[in-house]
């Protein structure tokens, strides 16, 4: 395999981006099928090469693309971490184009909207194909860059106001991320930002600056957490909704928030990596900083009326599942952290193509106005039924395996505290070997306060949030299918029987049986379908993902 083709999946979809937009200004794809057979070929092009290199024999090594100066490359390299983010998101965005395709049919600036698509998964590959932190921290700022416009998309006061917001987080949380990329080159073991498992810093080099240093990765943290949503930085992410939902749901399911999570995973692990940070305070601190984030976004999930605010806050719960599993820093954190990352994937952009479908249909838009549409739109609520029961953690589908994963994560954690509390204590070194730093970097840490139990808090924490996600998850379908009915309305062989006033079928509270589906056409069923199906198979058999994940565990850590 040539190892060019590493870059291709990155470069492609700029490209073709940037053809549209060439093409727009002269007047072409000014026909609508044209545009979306190009956008939908050239997106299933990309996910075939993606395809081709994840599931390739040949080792794929790296390849540079150019130099920056000095030992500064923007390097591309798939290794196992990167194979489930390509994955993930080579699988959806075909899928999230033909959605799209329809969903925008009627709207306006259609073409300025699918070249700016098309080019955010060109970025969101090239996230995952970093093989150095310079190369990720380049696409991570184009990746603001490229989606600032579609959040703007609607050119409405609301939008205007979500970009700026968007826009000023983004930017902020770059800056600090910078100082992270800064200090892990100077205190580089190789010379260079090059992702190796362990991390690359010279750890007795760092060992003299480690307060210093530990400061500077919960900022780089910080910063990579703001696209993450994580609390308090979370403020752009409900505001962004006004976006149409192919955007929402790709901001919320893959493109924004979990290269967030997918950044913060890198720099944790093969970054500074866990030998210099497991038992310090930082970890500490970035673990009860996700902790408060996920019952933020799941009691604030709650109170939203607003369906795709709603949503909104419980990615930001749902999010930081994904930080807490990976502050856990052991084989079977990252473990967690991964399979979360790809079930919430599919539970998530599930969600906001249901609510998509209904507002495209019915437009509506908050949770009260729901009442009866469940049996008016049965395959879009069978969808979400899988969807809502999955996030909720619900035992056979997928949620469920990655939760559990993470409570096990947890408890490992926890009674790895406690096997080293009773051992003595008192920075004596190395308890289990490579599980923890020398005395120098912060061993002892781990063991000279009472913070290794807030591993058990984490558990705590992971019960309420499905609390809150039962709560506001499913009062949506029992909206949906059993609503309040204040008049009857009833049809016998086609007869239809009125009392004393109309039957007003926009209340909800009347539902004929033989009125048609409002369910959308296939282009916007067939996602949604494949989305549950694919949210089942998991749930019942996740032992092959599961395996890799662990390889990838094991070699990391």
């Amino acid at each position: 395999m040539s190892r060019i083709l590493l870059c291709v999946p990155a470069l492609l979809p700029l490209a073709g981006g940037l053809i549209i937009l060439f093409a727009a200004w002269f007047g072409n794809f000014s026909n609508y099928r044209k545009l979306g057979i190009y956008t939908e070929g050239l997106t299933i092009l990309n996910s075939l090469i993606l395809a081709w290199l994840i599931f390739g024999k040949e080792e794929s090594g790296s390849f540079v693309l150019f130099r920056l100066f000095g030992n500064l490359e923007v390097m591309f390299r798939l290794d196992g971490m990167g194979r489930v983010f390509a994955g993930l998101i080579g699988f959806l965005w075909p899928l999230a184009v033909l959605y799209a395709y329809e969903y925008m049919r009627h709207e306006k600036r259609r073409t300025v909207f699918f070249a700016w698509y098309l080019m955010t998964y060109g970025v969101t590959a090239g996230i995952a194909l970093s093989g150095n932190l310079v190369t990720m921290y380049l696409f991570y700022e184009v990746l603001t860059l490229v989606t600032f416009p579609l959040v703007l998309h609607p050119m409405t006061k609301e939008a205007r106001l979500a970009g700026r917001r968007y826009l000023y987080y983004s930017i902020g949380g770059a800056a600090f991320a910078f100082l992270g990329l800064v200090f892990v080159l100077n205190f580089s073991a190789t010379g260079n930002t090059e992702f190796i498992p362990g991390g690359v810093l010279d750890l007795q080099a760092a060992g003299e600056w480690k307060n210093v240093l530990y400061v500077v990765f919960l900022l780089a943290f910080s910063g990579f957490s703001v696209k993450a949503a994580m609390f308090p930085l979370h403020g752009w992410l409900p505001k962004a909704t006004v976006a149409p939902t192919p955007v929402t749901a790709l901001l919320h399911a893959v493109a924004v928030v979990k290269s967030g999570a997918f950044a913060v995973i890198r720099l944790t692990y093969f970054s500074f990596g866990i030998e210099f940070l497991k038992g310090s305070w930082v970890q500490w601190a970035m673990m009860g900083a996700a902790m408060v984030s996920i019952v933020f976004g799941s009691t604030m999930a709650v109170k939203e009326a607003h369906w795709k605010r709603r949503l909104a806050y419980s990615t930001i719960s749902n999010l930081s599942y994904i930080l807490l599993a990976a502050s856990m820093m052991s084989p079977l954190g990252i473990v967690a952290a991964l399979s979360h990352m790809v079930f919430h994937g599919f539970m998530k952009i599930c969600s906001f193509f249901c609510a998509g479908a209904v507002m495209h249909q019915t437009g509506k838009t908050y949770i009260y106005e729901l009442d009866g549409l469940g049996r008016k739109m049965p395959v879009t609520f069978g969808c979400l039924t899988v969807a809502s029961l999955s996030l909720v953690g619900i035992p056979l589908f997928a949620g469920f395996i990655s939760k559990w994963n993470i409570a096990r994560a947890a408890f490992s954690c926890a009674l790895e505290f406690l096997a080293l509390k009773a051992a003595g204590g008192s920075g004596s070194g190395n308890i289990a070997a490579g599980s923890i730093a020398s005395d120098s970097i912060g061993a002892g840490s781990i063991v000279s306060g009472s913070w290794g139990y807030l591993a058990f808090g984490a558990v705590i924490v992971l019960l309420y949030s499905a609390l809150m996600t039962g709560i506001y998850m499913l009062t949506v379908l029992v909206r949906a299918y059993f609503p309040k009915e204040t008049e009857n309305c009833v049809e016998k062989s086609g007869n239809s029987v009125e009392e004393n006033e109309n039957c007003v079928e926009e209340s909800g509270n009347c539902v004929r049986e033989a009125e048609s589906s409002l369910d959308p056409n296939w282009m916007m069923l067939v996602p949604l379908v494949i989305f549950a199906v694919i949210i089942l198979l998991f749930g019942l058999y996740s032992r092959p993902l599961t395996a890799f994940l662990m390889e990838i565990g094991g070699g990391v850590v």
